[in-house]
């Protein structure tokens, strides 16, 4: 800290921690050089400071300017800032341990027991992952889930991204623009896939009208066709979550520096090459991120598909999660759904690392 003097002249001082106290050193104006100072990180290299810091936490300066603890390498804490710092965190881990880590050792712990509704569990190890790795409906869910998910986080990665750049370019009501993207993501998706529900309608809703005009056929009930039901629910979640992967792509575009792209104009780069050998690389973490959130997502889906096909016709949107839920809730078999369950939080995991090890290959950071 610096003090000014009369006459102009200021006078700095050091910031010394003894146990238990603070106290405040003159800091002189001249040292020999190499020398090492001790005092706070307001000091200036090249300066002898002849009262010496004592406290255990104080730094030493030296004269390159960095800034080290002697013979002490972390802060002593001591027990009330322990506590205090614990109070502080316990309510987020609270709700991190009731609601995240509790039910995760809790259905890993289910697993392992044949437990059905009206019946006491019993251990039964391995078996019911042997029950649900040998049954087709597993593996017909996980196809689905498959197929869901790759559909929506392609399509959907790849509309978002030409939408971002659009808005990025400078679109007349952008502002507006972003407000409609994004306003399904807020809004509650048992109330927006209710009205796609009467959107998928045969004769009275707006899709059957709408091909009606064009000269398409009709009639056709878009939910209850067992090769169409999941297309419906493909076309609602990629309507539903292209807001925030746009807003998403649109932050990332924001952040290259305009210096780099000028740049790339100046030498004679089109529009195309621009993107591909500049914008593309330097879009990567963002888009590395947007990959990894909506297949998290996708996998995840849930309430899109109770609300418009319960899963069906014939098991056609059956995915994973909807399975966890019909066999635990719907069939009370607790066991298996916390078998099945395990081994989709397994597969989740296997992508999620398999992406960030492939991010790490080709994700390019800004120096």
């Amino acid at each position: 800290m610096s003090e000014l003097r009369p006459g102009g002249e200021a006078r700095l001082w050091l910031l010394c921690e003894s146990p238990g106290s603070f106290e405040l050193a003159p800091f002189p104006k001249a040292a020999p050089a190499g020398a090492r100072t001790k005092g706070s990180q307001f000091g200036i290299p090249g300066q002898a400071n002849p009262r010496a810091c004592t406290g255990r936490n104080s730094l030493e300066q030296r004269a390159d300017g960095q800034m080290t603890r002697p013979g002490f390498a972390g802060v002593r804490i001591g027990l009330p800032q322990a506590v205090a710092g614990l109070l502080y965190l316990s309510p987020a881990m609270t709700i991190l341990l009731v609601f995240w880590i509790l039910p995760l050792v809790l259905v890993l712990g289910f697993s392992f027991f044949h437990w059905n509704y009206g019946t006491s569990p019993t251990f039964a190890g391995l078996a019911e992952y042997r029950e649900v790795l040998d049954t087709g409906q597993f593996w017909q869910s996980l196809g689905t889930t498959a197929i869901f998910s790759a559909a929506v986080v392609l399509v959907g990665s790849g509309l978002a991204l030409v939408s971002a750049l659009l808005l990025y370019r400078g679109l007349r009501a952008a502002g507006l623009f972003r407000m409609l993207f994004f306003l399904p993501y807020v809004t509650p998706i048992v109330a927006t896939a209710t009205v796609w529900l009467w959107m998928f309608q045969p004769t009275v809703g707006v899709i059957d009208r709408l091909m009606a005009l064009v000269g398409l056929p009709g009639n056709i009930a878009w939910v209850n066709y067992p090769q169409l039901a999941l297309l419906s629910v493909i076309v609602y979640t990629i309507w539903y979550s292209f807001g925030f992967m746009t807003l998403l792509f649109l932050a990332g575009l924001t952040d290259i520096p305009g210096t780099i792209l000028e740049a790339s104009a100046i030498d004679g780069a089109g529009a195309w090459h621009r993107f591909r050998d500049v914008i593309w690389p330097l879009l990567s973490p963002t888009t590395i991120f947007v990959l990894v959130i909506s297949t998290v997502n996708a996998f995840q889906s849930f309430t899109q598909i109770y609300a418009l096909t319960r899963g069906g016709p014939v098991q056609a949107t059956t995915t994973l999660t909807y399975l966890i839920y019909e066999t635990g809730f719907q069939y009370f078999h607790f066991g298996q759904a916390s078998a099945t369950a395990v081994l989709f939080f397994v597969i989740v995991a296997v992508l999620v690392l398999a992406q960030m090890r492939l991010a790490r290959r080709t994700t390019y950071y800004q120096s």
